[in-house]
């Protein structure tokens, strides 16, 4: 009977981050479980160049030190020169992380339940099948709960006519006035003529893919882009709530990810996050380790709960974008604002239904 040194459960960002960071360079045999065919996933994960994602910048795919933030008549244009915005592909990160001393074993399974078993956890896999490891790394987590908000972006990979975009400068935010929904298209120009169009929405419900294609189709002809090449997709759920299980009682078991209470809610920012969370595990003894601030993760519970109770259309996000320079703006999207930002923060918003969701 084999026993591994470790099991990690969902091969997603934060799984493969265990696999490189705490055993890349060991020779410890690891299995790995993971249902859907990682070798057919491909899309980007955005972050501002933090100290803690220094050490992975020579595998950052673009850089870019402008981004704009707006709507059809608004444009604010922020500006960092130490901490560009960044994407890494998911490809480009599965072969990084799977580039290790370690042995690794990819199940395409999914795991049903594990347990305590003599010294080690027995794992049951959905066929029945039974395997060993001393120690559990667990991302499954779920993104979708009745009654909170997601954010849910459908994005696609173009080519178009020759300088068609200005590689310089990625659109962060552009709000369009929905009805009865917070909506905005990202666009990251890898190049003169290629790029990701994405669109973007803060809902309850996730959409399907006409209605993001269409808002996309939208969008390209406001700005006369009508033939393109399509490459490639991508589409994503991302949890609006702290969906944080419990600390396990067992110090064998770790949860990581969203799992793990790394993703920031308010803003859905998730990547840089789930690996910082790695890097304090590999540098700590216990199962557990705080990615947010105590103040942070309150910021962020009155923030969605507003956003949760008040229409919304963009106007909070471009006035805290026209009040904060690029450096601030980014120190609050990765959750290292100091106390003069936070200030400038709480002046922006809405006065008193932001009071009143404090008191919620």
């Amino acid at each position: 009977m084999k026993i591994y040194k470790a099991a990690i459960i969902g091969l997603g960002p934060s799984g493969l981050a265990v696999n490189k960071i705490i055993y890349g360079n060991t020779k410890d045999e690891i299995i790995a479980f993971e249902n859907s065919d990682i070798s057919n996933r491909d899309n980007f994960f955005g972050f501002w160049l933090t100290d803690w994602m220094k050490p992975f910048e020579t595998i950052i795919e673009k850089k870019w030190n402008e981004w704009i933030i707006g709507d059809a008549k608004t444009h604010i244009i922020h500006t960092s020169n130490d901490k560009p915005y960044c994407v890494i592909s998911f490809k480009t990160w599965r072969n990084y992380c799977l580039d290790t001393k370690n042995n690794l074993k990819l199940e395409k399974k999914q795991v049903q339940e594990y347990f305590p078993f003599k010294n080690y956890f027995k794992i049951i896999t959905a066929d029945k099948k039974e395997f060993y490891a001393e120690k559990i790394y667990d991302s499954r987590s779920v993104k979708e709960k009745n009654g909170e908000l997601t954010q849910n972006f459908f994005g696609i990979n173009i080519e178009t006519a020759d300088h068609t975009f200005d590689e310089k400068k990625l659109t962060l935010m552009h709000f369009t006035q929905e009805s009865d929904i917070l909506h905005f298209i990202y666009i990251l120009p890898f190049s003169h003529n290629r790029a990701l169009v994405e669109s973007t929405v803060f809902s309850k419900n996730v959409l399907d893919e006409i209605w993001f294609r269409e808002k996309i189709n939208d969008y390209l002809k406001m700005n006369n882009i009508n033939k393109f090449k399509e490459h490639g997709r991508e589409k994503g759920v991302i949890p609006m709530f702290f969906c944080d299980v419990a600390k396990p009682l067992n110090n064998n078991i770790v949860n990581i990810g969203i799992r793990g209470g790394a993703c920031k809610p308010s803003t859905g920012y998730a990547f840089s996050f789930l690996i910082k969370q790695i890097q304090l595990l590999n540098k700590s003894n216990k199962n557990h380790v705080t990615v947010h601030k105590f103040i942070e993760r309150k910021m962020d519970k009155i923030f969605i709960n507003f956003l949760k109770n008040n229409k919304e259309t963009g106007k909070s996000f471009i006035k805290l974008a026209s009040n904060l320079n690029g450096d601030e703006f980014q120190s609050f999207m990765m959750g290292e604002s100091n106390f003069l930002t936070k200030l400038k923060i709480i002046k922006t918003m809405p006065k008193m239904p932001f009071i009143k969701e404090i008191f919620n």
